[in-house]
């Protein structure tokens, strides 16, 4: 077993793409576009000849180098299209953690690690919903209180959109939690952007929203497509649409839109109890994944770091 750490120059591209395409855990973040767009300058570790790949979010501070989760980037870790020990995992994990003294990162809902050596790990929720079934039987499911405000929303006036504009939306989500989100910067934005551009070229981006008698919107979704799944990294609600439940008709609006489909609804998240209590309304199955921390520097700079 060879692992190897290449700078970014060094990875093969091609070859990395086609590793994540045909890997059992396969997800949009570790694609190398939006790797390129999220997380510049990446480096990674690559099992023999791209059998499997990590990716190396990397930043430096106070001359250190240090691994960190990029903004809009919910899982990293290790992607693999070979059936994988944990023992391979950990040698990942270990080569890592030889070139970064600290890190603060997630792997993926297939990186089934209990326990990382002088590190912690913890376990994130993810909610993903089935698309493939009918709408009613879909519907059928939901918690009742989910399905109470769905209707009690349906018999306002809003309206559910269709929009090829990302960039309000985007500019809407960041006016709504910008504050609330201090490790999301300019440039994440702007970086995010370039992602929603890549992929509405593509026809990949769908962004949806429900609007009021006015036209005002009152919530919004930006849903990046990846071969089966769905993800929903933006989503936003004013407070005249929570008064309005719009959220509950934006999400039963778009799950009746794509049911009878291949797709699943990638939530993305979450672990905070109201936006949790929230999902878990829709019936979606949780699909944790593991954070990990790591602090190996110098007992001096550990200090700083904690």
């Amino acid at each position: 077993m060879s692992i190897a750490y290449l700078t970014y120059p060094e990875i093969d591209k091609q070859q990395w793409d086609r590793c994540i395409n045909r890997s059992a855990n396969r997800l949009i973040y570790a694609k190398s576009f939006y790797l390129d767009a999220m997380a510049p300058n990446w480096h990674a570790l690559v099992l023999n000849d791209y059998e499997a790949v990590m990716p190396l979010t990397w930043k430096k501070k106070w001359g250190i180098a240090y691994l960190y989760q990029p903004a809009f980037t919910q899982q990293g870790g290790i992607f693999f299209t070979k059936t994988m020990s944990n023992e391979t995992m950990q040698a990942f994990l270990d080569k890592a953690f030889v070139h970064f003294k600290f890190g603060e990162i997630t792997l993926n809902y297939l990186n089934n690690i209990s326990e990382i050596k002088k590190g912690n790990i913890s376990n994130c929720n993810n909610f993903v919903l089935p698309l493939q079934l009918s709408y009613d039987k879909i519907f059928s499911a939901f918690a009742g209180g989910t399905k109470k405000n769905i209707k009690r929303a349906s018999k306002g006036a809003m309206q559910y959109q269709f929009s090829p504009q990302y960039l309000p939306v985007l500019k809407l989500y960041k006016q709504l939690y910008g504050e609330r989100l201090p490790h999301v910067v300019q440039a994440d934005f702007r970086n995010f952007s370039l992602v929603c551009k890549f992929l509405s070229d593509q026809n990949n981006l769908i962004v949806r929203t429900v609007t009021n008698s006015k036209n005002e919107i009152l919530a919004a979704v930006i849903i990046l497509i990846d071969r089966n799944r769905l993800y929903n990294v933006i989503s936003c609600v004013t407070k005249e649409g929570r008064n309005a439940e719009a959220n509950y008709f934006l999400y039963n609006e778009l799950i009746k839109e794509f049911c009878k489909s291949k797709y699943i609804l990638d939530f993305e998240g979450s672990d905070v109890k109201g936006i949790a209590e929230f999902y878990n309304g829709f019936r979606p199955h949780n699909e944790p994944y593991p954070f990990v921390k790591v602090n190996n520097l110098h007992p001096i700079i550990k200090m700083f770091k904690r």
